[in-house]
């Protein structure tokens, strides 16, 4: 009998969707791309929410346009069709056979073999898009790196492709590199307009055996593979109990629990935030040697989706009350407001793919929440870069544009003298940008984070607006 020792098709999660056409831009709307974290909020100031309106409600002539990082207005990842793959057969007695074997199968074995697929064949699907009506299809710029920061600084015109990128969206800063490398590309260097905060702590289910909160220098050894069960953290007196270094150990049962933390793929902006927020609370000369890899260690590891409580919730029981993961605390607060859909693909197979016929499907619309989970330290807000504090970091919401286009003298909306620019995020000794008006901030409310209001030049430094 052979033995395999591979990934089901049925323990991969994946999106499998029709193919979609979007909206394609007109020349003068503004176009929006980057990061998917941030996305919701600029889904949000473009087209409003609820009975909260929009930049685009007005009927303005020309729109703000804002591109979703993946494809998937929840932002997951999409991945290549798993039954396209060649895989191994298993008939119903164990052993492996070919793919010709298979096809000579009655029906009735058939139905009792199953397809195993190594997790490494698949692949990230990289979808493409119309970014102007009329022009030719490229690839989505997806995440705030690569798709917001990054796309927008290359965002050159080149055999015809390209500069139709206004706005990247993007959680990172920019550094002289960026902006030299801007300047080398377009002609201009660029401006950082940060219209929010958010947060990123971490997520444990509601029954867990994770104390009150746990310290970032407990983080950081718990993600290098230097502590494992609960009972290691320092001070650990039982679950939901605050730290306490004076007291006796703890020795109820939960001690010895091993601890199972969830890391994210690492393209995922959260984990790049997350390897940048270990970093900066666990300063020192061994802060050097932090990055992803170092972060990535653990033994108990398991790779999730970012941002999803299912990540969480879907886990074993015994798994579950022992799992940590990094999650943003907008996406927690907009979880529970019902914006978000459950889509139910683990109802189906490969065979017979779940699809939720819209409106016509019982219970096709089912919200998805953040029920099952909860953030340590939730209500905290600012930044303590020291190794004892509680794990949290605070993260921009920015919009990185052109200088250029902050200078230009075009009007963008007829019967208006304001740029885009001007009007959407930054008009220095004019009326305020749309970002900066109530509507404007009450949308950035609803979608969980704080507006927070900040301008940065084309030396990085910090523009006064107020």
């Amino acid at each position: 009998m052979a033995t395999v020792a591979l990934t089901t098709a049925g323990a991969l999660t994946w999106s499998l969707a029709p193919a979609q056409a979007d909206f394609s831009p007109q020349p003068k709307d503004v176009v929006s791309t980057g990061s998917d974290i941030i996305q919701n909020s600029f889904n949000f100031l473009a087209d409003g929410y609820g009975q909260l309106p929009g930049y685009n409600t007005a009927g303005n002539r020309w729109r703000f346009v804002n591109f979703d990082s993946s494809g998937d207005a929840q932002g997951r990842s999409a991945f290549t069709d798993p039954r396209l793959q060649t895989g191994v057969w298993v008939d119903k007695n164990g052993e492996t056979i070919t793919d010709a074997e298979y096809a000579a199968l009655s029906d009735a074995d058939k139905a009792l073999a199953t397809k195993y697929i190594k997790q490494s064949d698949l692949r990230l699907l990289n979808p493409t898009i119309s970014l102007r009506a009329g022009q030719k299809l490229v690839v989505r710029p997806s995440g705030g790196g690569g798709g917001g920061r990054d796309a927008i600084i290359n965002d050159k015109v080149d055999n015809g492709i390209g500069g139709w990128i206004d706005v990247g969206r993007s959680p990172d800063p920019l550094n002289s590199d960026h902006q030299n490398l801007a300047q080398a590309n377009l002609g201009t260097k660029l401006i950082r307009v940060q219209v929010a905060t958010d947060r990123q702590l971490i997520a444990t289910a509601t029954d867990t055996n994770a104390p009150a909160t746990i310290p970032a220098g407990e983080i950081l050894r718990i993600y290098h593979n230097e502590i494992h069960t609960w009972g290691e953290i320092d001070g650990y007196q039982g679950p939901g109990q605050p730290l306490n270094t004076a007291a006796p150990d703890y020795t109820g049962p939960e001690a010895s629990q091993t601890i199972v933390p969830l890391i994210l793929p690492t393209d995922a902006g959260m984990w790049n935030t997350f390897v940048a927020n270990v970093k900066k609370q666990n300063p020192g000369p061994g802060a050097t040697s932090i990055d992803s890899s170092y972060l990535r260690q653990n033994a108990n590891r398991i790779e999730v989706q970012q941002n999803d409580p299912t990540a969480i919730t879907s886990l074993p029981a015994a798994q579950r009350v022992n799992a940590i993961v990094p999650f943003p605390r907008g996406r927690f607060r907009t979880l529970n407001t019902g914006y978000y859909t459950q889509t139910k693909e683990s109802a189906g197979t490969l065979a017979a793919p779940k699809t939720n016929l819209y409106n016509t499907d019982p219970g096709h619309r089912t919200a998805a929440s953040a029920a099952g989970i909860k953030l340590l330290d939730g209500d905290s807000n600012n930044d303590v870069l020291q190794a004892t504090a509680p794990y949290g970091g605070n993260f921009a919401y920015n919009a990185i544009v052109r200088e250029s286009d902050l200078n230009s003298t075009t009007p963008w909306q007829p019967g208006s003298t304001l740029n885009w620019v001007q009007a959407l995020f930054y008009n220095p000794g004019g009326p305020d940008p749309f970002v900066r008006t109530p509507a404007g901030k009450a949308l950035l409310e609803a979608a969980g984070v704080q507006p927070d209001y900040h301008v940065f030049g084309t030396n990085n430094a910090e523009i006064p607006v107020d």
